[in-house]
């Protein structure tokens, strides 16, 4: 959708839209979908850390935190401002090279931006700041996508459960 302009479109149009260029054969689609995956391997191996022990997923767990009074938030605030801003960090976050795990990653970016706003201005004082000015929590946003691309380390811990035994620990 990126490489074709087709941000702006609803996810359904945007879509039909690639849809009906495949079903065309377009040679720029076949190229574009060639790049996009090599490139997405690389990203994968990157950014995404498999762990098999719930010891390994205990070192990692960063996440667990914030997730109380961000999602409150999150509540809080219109889903279309929240669409928005996911699908801004995301276009961001391609525009800087990140296309591995984009859903995931974006929400990661949304929910620490939300909690270091709840931290330094409370729960009230972040939805004034998201009613009153947008363009500071973007910029917050940005930042963090910066540091994010800046970083090697991975963004995204899979749990894989190697044997049927093994209990089903789920994905991070």
């Amino acid at each position: 959708m990126h490489k074709f302009g087709l941000l702006n479109l609803s996810n359904e149009d945007a879509s039909y839209e690639l849809c009906r260029r495949i079903l065309r054969n377009d040679e720029q689609v076949v190229r574009i979908v060639d790049e996009w995956f090599n490139w997405w391997v690389v990203k994968w191996r990157q950014r995404v850390k498999l762990v098999f022990t719930e010891n390994e997923q205990a070192n990692t767990d960063s996440n667990a935190d914030i997730q109380g009074n961000v999602n409150e938030l999150l509540k809080s605030l219109p889903k279309d401002l929240v669409d928005k801003l996911r699908r801004e960090i995301i276009v961001e976050l391609i525009r800087q090279n990140e296309i591995c795990s984009l859903d995931v990653v974006s929400d990661f970016i949304l929910k620490t931006t939300l909690n270091d706003l709840i931290n330094e201005y409370g729960k009230d004082g972040a939805l004034r700041l998201l009613s009153t000015n947008i363009t500071s929590v973007r910029l917050r946003l940005l930042r963090k996508i910066m540091e994010i691309k800046e970083s090697n380390q991975p963004l995204v811990i899979l749990r894989v459960r190697i044997s049927p035994s093994q209990p089903y620990q789920g994905v991070s």
